[in-house]
């Protein structure tokens, strides 16, 4: 037991290492552009910004739990417990899907937002 624990603690640096694929600043045309959800209107579109610790689209927070990546043929794969909300926590399933330059999040009440393209430094 004890050596399987070993070798889990072993592995967490390597695990971490394959989740950068993941980090960074990821969104639709408008969401990098931050562009009005509605002509004239004054709430921007936001993009999705991951971390190591966090998934955050513009005043929605959520700490991420990271389960082992998985590498695949044309990208990588992992899954993630979201723990999102200040006040009330609310505890979700994320599947994170990457291909190519496309990202999909895949939440457990099955939303589904789909080619996410990683957006250009500000």
């Amino acid at each position: 037991m004890r050596y399987a624990l070993l070798i889990a603690l072993l592995a967490l640096p390597a695990m971490a290492d394959e989740r950068e694929v993941f980090y960074g600043t990821w969104g639709t045309q408008q969401q990098c552009a931050r562009t009005a959800i509605k002509p004239g209107g004054t709430v921007l579109a936001a993009p999705f910004e991951i971390s190591d610790e966090w998934l955050r689209q513009g005043t929605h927070w959520c700490r991420l739990n990271w389960l082992p990546v998985e590498p695949r043929e044309d990208g990588y794969r992992a899954r993630a417990r979201a723990l999102c909300g200040e006040d009330t926590v609310r505890d979700y399933a994320l599947g994170l899907e990457l291909s190519g330059d496309e990202l999909t999040l895949r939440w457990g009440f099955l939303l589904s937002n789909t080619q996410l393209a990683r957006c250009p430094a500000s």
